[in-house]
């Protein structure tokens, strides 16, 4: 029925958490700010149509909206992503390290979308 209203495909959406480490908040908050580009640019390759980070105390929350036919494994060691540029690995190791110790993700078990 949605397809009536929107031609393309719904994204696939992931929600994830991560703890981060004590008095790492605003040095965190600060390299979002200053996200390298080719991190970007490898995110939107590897299929990213949005993503957003929440912050409570030092829960961080992050929902990834991707192209319909992606999930969570274009961004696993070896991917196309992380080749992409040795500042994306530099990236992703710097936040698994300094910052949180990875991401967990959330299961759905529910959504609107499925309404009828």
């Amino acid at each position: 029925v949605w397809r009536a209203f929107f031609p393309k495909a719904m994204p696939r959406r992931f929600f994830l958490k991560a703890t981060l480490r004590p008095e790492k908040e605003q040095a965190y908050i600060d390299e979002h700010d200053n996200i390298y580009p080719e991190v970007s640019k490898g995110l939107r390759s590897a299929g990213v149509i949005n993503l957003h980070i929440w912050k409570e105390a030092l829960q961080l929350f992050m929902l990834i909206e991707m192209e319909d036919d992606k999930d969570l494994s274009v961004f696993g060691e070896g991917s196309d992503y992380r080749k992409s540029s040795p500042r994306v690995v530099e990236w992703e190791d710097k936040m698994a390290t300094e910052f949180h110790s990875g991401w967990t993700q959330i299961e759905e078990i529910h959504s609107s979308d499925n309404w009828k």
